[in-house]
């Protein structure tokens, strides 16, 4: 940020609160597609599945701030692209395919969805659901904060002066 501001002593504070947002709000949403890549990659689920998961809250004037929320449960393994075979269920959950011995694929009880079920031990009728990856809990696990600083400590110093360039260029009237 102090990279960013150096030698701006002369600028109206109106403009550099303009290129303020614009910039946050434009490396807000490289974070936010990496933030995707990254997930999809640690779980191995579809991109928009992952993105349905991920919700933003963009920077605006006197609200300086992007933010990315992440809420979601643990995602029963159809989401996984998961197929019945003989031996169980077949799915690519974190990216490896693997066999659920003696699951199988029923529809839910009350939404009628199809999710992928375990018997539970010691019980002849009762089942489980299977579960998958959570994306809260990946989100913690790989190293997100690292990867997103420098990600911005790199790039937010460009897309500051681009936008404080365009937002004087268009105050002159040039733009």
């Amino acid at each position: 940020m102090d990279r960013a501001m150096r030698g701006l002593w002369n600028v109206k504070t109106k403009y550099i609160q303009k290129a303020l947002t614009t910039s946050l709000n434009k490396i807000g949403a490289e974070v936010f597609t990496q933030a995707k890549r990254e997930l999809r990659d640690a779980t191995g689920l579809k991109a928009g599945v992952v993105a349905k998961g991920l919700k933003k809250d963009k920077a605006r004037k006197g609200d300086e701030t992007y933010s990315i929320f992440i809420k979601s449960r643990y995602k029963n393994v159809i989401e996984f692209g998961a197929r019945q075979t003989k031996k169980g269920v077949s799915a690519k959950v974190w990216g490896k395919r693997r066999i659920y011995k003696g699951a199988f694929i029923g529809s839910g009880k009350n939404s009628g969805k199809q999710l992928v079920y375990k018997g539970v031990r010691g019980s002849r009728t009762a089942v489980e659901a299977v579960h998958g990856a959570s994306l809260p809990r990946e989100f913690k696990r790989q190293d997100m904060k690292k990867i997103f600083n420098k990600k911005i400590k790199t790039r937010f110093p460009i897309l500051f002066k681009r936008a404080l360039e365009f937002h004087l260029m268009k105050a002159k009237g040039r733009v």
